[in-house]
């Protein structure tokens, strides 16, 4: 594996990769059961294959208690340390923290999901205005729907403006058989609705351990295994993205916490 065209490959998809930008809000609708929400899926066998990856991956309705989100984004390169971009998340109001390193210092942004333009972002400590700003705060909104979406894509086919279909089995060239299930996107959901993905199911764990994502339906897909899963709070989550067996893209700290911590949205100290 050649890392550095990896990295550029990623470096190319980062700003590309994402579907629906705000999730249900689980307080919404009276926090419906799993059954009820199996029934939003008008495919059968996607509807019984999503069931059960619930069930596994965030048992006791884990997803639906798991509000507060911070992880590290990380892509690997062959020439030096790995980049990496520190995320915070209220996925039930939307508030949004994200740090990266820029030549002039660490940006830090704070914004909601749906008005990043309303947000604010400092680098090196210096709180920037204008069109800076508004540039440097589209870019931070851009990568907090990237990355999430590589982090949770599993926990998002419920997003609105998600198209399901189940696509049978595949067996792949190490003799294991997956089940198929394609994502598309209606016309202006998220900021790129030509992307489509592939998801493979492990039968056996019931989980979804490789991906392929398309950046539109005639590409070729460029395939990234999900491994070393753990429990992160009320739910499981794939720490490592994996290609020809290494590490590409990893998620070196992760927290999930039904309730928000106190000052996690915090403007930086001056």
């Amino acid at each position: 594996m050649v890392l550095g065209t990896r990295f550029t490959v990623v470096v190319s998809l980062i700003l590309l990769l994402g579907c629906a930008e705000t999730p249900p809000d689980p307080r919404a609708d009276g926090s419906p059961s799993l059954e009820e929400r199996a029934d939003r899926f008008q495919d059968a066998e996607v509807a019984r294959i999503w069931t059960r990856m619930m069930e596994t991956i965030a048992p006791d309705d884990g997803w639906e208690q798991a509000r507060y989100l911070e992880f590290h984004w990380a892509v690997a390169r062959d020439d030096g340390d790995p980049l990496v971009r520190q995320h915070r998340w209220d996925r039930w109001d939307g508030q949004a923290r994200v740090e990266s390193p820029t030549d002039d210092g660490p940006m830090i942004a704070l914004f909601q999901t749906d008005a990043p333009e309303d947000g604010r972002v400092w680098i090196g400590g210096e709180e920037l205005t204008g069109e800076e700003a508004r540039e440097r705060l589209s870019s931070a909104h851009r990568a907090h729907i990237n990355d999430a979406y590589w982090l949770l894509m599993p926990y998002k086919w419920e997003d609105p403006g998600v198209n399901l279909r189940y696509a049978g089995h595949e067996t792949d060239s190490e003799g294991i058989e997956w089940e198929v299930v394609e994502l598309t996107f209606q016309d202006e959901t998220g900021l790129t609705p030509q992307n489509m993905y592939r998801a493979f199911i492990n039968p056996e764990t019931g989980r979804m351990e490789r991906w392929h994502f398309l950046s539109n339906p005639d590409a070729d897909p460029s395939p990234s295994d999900w491994t070393d899963w753990e429990q992160v709070g009320p739910i499981h989550l794939a720490v490592n993205r994996r290609v020809d067996g290494e590490p590409w893209i990893f998620f070196p700290h992760l927290r999930v916490e039904t309730e928000v911590p106190e000052g996690v949205f915090d403007p930086p100290s001056s």
